[in-house]
């Protein structure tokens, strides 16, 4: 699978909640830097 930069990544969906699982479905389940980042990103909503 292909890595991607979610912080550079725009989301066509605008639900906060959506755009989180679909990062993290893309993170390996090990990675918790990826899905660290994916959390930071939902967090970013919330401003």
């Amino acid at each position: 699978m292909k890595k991607i930069d979610f912080k550079e990544k725009e989301f066509q969906i605008s639900d906060p909640v959506e755009n989180y699982f679909e990062c993290i479905s893309s993170c390996d389940i090990n990675d918790g830097n990826c899905i660290s980042s994916c959390v930071e990103i939902l967090k970013q909503y919330d401003n």
